[in-house]
């Protein structure tokens, strides 16, 4: 059974192992502080509390949440650069994908 607590909700490891997803569904989407011996082993997280919380980590270590281009840490050499030209030149419309070419703007 998944007991609310001061600091949110827990469950005893053995309950969690036998039917995560009831645990889970038992915290109405909120963390689980899953024990064992009276001592926090672990939080099971659901996925998408997981995902909101690398989103806010992200925005705050940005300080904004408007997107900024970072600078690439690789280098393409000129050779590189055209063989991949020749392979693009050469794909066909599936090969593609959801690649869509370019107005040239010059």
């Amino acid at each position: 059974m998944v007991q609310k607590v001061l600091c949110g909700y827990s469950s005893p490891i053995s309950k969690f192992k036998s039917n995560p997803g009831a645990v889970l569904a038992g915290a109405d989407g909120q963390a689980v502080a899953v024990s064992a011996h009276n001592q926090i082993q672990f939080y099971a997280v659901p996925a998408r509390l997981y995902e909101e919380l690398l989103e806010y980590v992200e925005i705050k270590q940005r300080g904004t949440t408007r997107l900024e281009v970072v600078p690439a840490n690789f280098a393409l050499t000129g050779d590189m650069v055209e063989r991949m030209t020749e392979k693009l030149k050469h794909l066909s419309d599936s090969d593609a994908g959801d690649f869509m070419p370019c107005k040239n703007n010059g």
